[in-house]
């Protein structure tokens, strides 16, 4: 298995990732509410992404930094956090990064369904961060 690529940030940063979450949040319902299904389902993944950050950087002191997105999940599990809500957390946040390809290159457009998973698993996500940071 290949190393995960991370980068060392100072902990108190992650209230700069937590920021750039709350905005993808803001985003992604603004889009939610105006229709706009990719845009929507995009800033569910970034804000999931940066929450994510957020928690790593906070307690371990680095980020993700590689290209595979999925790589975050096994950097999440090595959080001293009880294993079965991180099991939980890591299944909501796989399920967006799932998407990830097709919401932003794909010729594939986000449907209905898509936007609800994405609105579901990110708000579930972010608010378990949010709970766990401030």
């Amino acid at each position: 298995m290949a190393e995960i690529r991370t980068r060392a940030v100072d902990r108190y940063m992650f209230k700069n990732y937590l920021k750039k979450a709350d905005e993808h949040h803001k985003a992604m319902e603004i889009s939610y509410e105006a229709g706009l299904q990719t845009a929507c389902v995009v800033n569910a993944i970034h804000c999931a992404i940066n929450s994510a950050d957020a928690m790593t950087v906070f307690y371990l002191g680095f980020r993700h930094a590689g290209d595979r997105h999925h790589d975050i999940i096994q950097l999440l599990q090595k959080l001293d956090i009880d294993k079965h809500e991180l099991r939980s957390k890591s299944q909501q946040l796989s399920s967006l990064l799932s998407i990830k390809n097709t919401a932003e290159y794909e010729e594939r457009l986000m449907d209905d369904k898509d936007v609800e998973m994405a609105r579901k698993a990110c708000g579930r996500f972010y608010s378990w961060v949010k709970e766990k940071l401030e």
